[in-house]
């Protein structure tokens, strides 16, 4: 699945997933059929570590788990850092990946066709916070919602990392997933990274 053409990821054509490609195949390819069943095994490993916070310093990201909601940071792919996780089945995911795109809408564009290869049609599209572009989409034999924060940030030597802040959720679970959802950006932390700034991401959630 192709989410973007050219522009901030080239590099896909030699055989390496785009960062939204990674994040969707997760979180949208079976979420109508088993999306509560992983949540709660992911949710129970992920409360038994007791731990609700994640950082990453070679990505320069953190986050902690709002309250209700429980950490993951054994995703299974190396764009996304890290999942948080609602015992009713909402996920917010946090993807990071290097780009050379210089404006969050670019990436919004570059996404739109493998939103709408997932049968999603975008409900709205606009600026969001943080200086980003705000994302939402809803399924169109379903009743799966989505919404997503695309972010665009410099992280030195005119380099620059795209963040995208995804949201997963049943149409009846909407105000809860919205909350935690506004949790993870009003509370993400932004450092600049440890790591080489155009190195691909590969400790995809693991904590530094």
């Amino acid at each position: 699945m192709n989410l973007f053409s050219g522009g901030c990821f080239q590099r896909e054509r030699a055989g390496r997933a785009p960062i939204l490609a990674t994040m969707l195949r997760p979180l949208l390819l079976r979420v109508s059929t088993c999306l509560l069943v992983t949540a709660l095994a992911i949710t129970a490993g992920a409360a038994s570590s007791r731990d609700r916070r994640f950082s990453s310093a070679r990505h320069g990201v953190g986050i902690e788990a709002p309250p209700g909601w429980t950490l993951s940071q054994h995703t299974g792919y190396p764009n996304i850092l890290v999942v948080l996780l609602h015992p009713d089945g909402s996920r917010v995911s946090i993807a990071a990946e290097p780009t050379q795109t210089k404006e969050a809408r670019a990436l919004v564009e570059q996404s739109r066709r493998g939103l709408e290869a997932q049968h999603l049609t975008i409900t709205r599209q606009g600026p969001g916070p943080r200086g980003g572009a705000l994302v939402e989409a809803q399924a169109s034999n379903r009743d799966d919602l989505l919404r997503q924060l695309y972010l665009v940030r410099p992280v030195g030597d005119d380099a620059r990392q795209a963040v995208v802040i995804t949201l997963v959720t049943k149409r009846d679970h909407l105000p809860t997933g919205v909350a935690g959802f506004d949790w993870v950006v009003a509370h993400l932390e932004l450092e600049v990274p440890t790591g080489r700034a155009q190195e691909s991401a590969g400790d995809g959630g693991r904590r530094d």
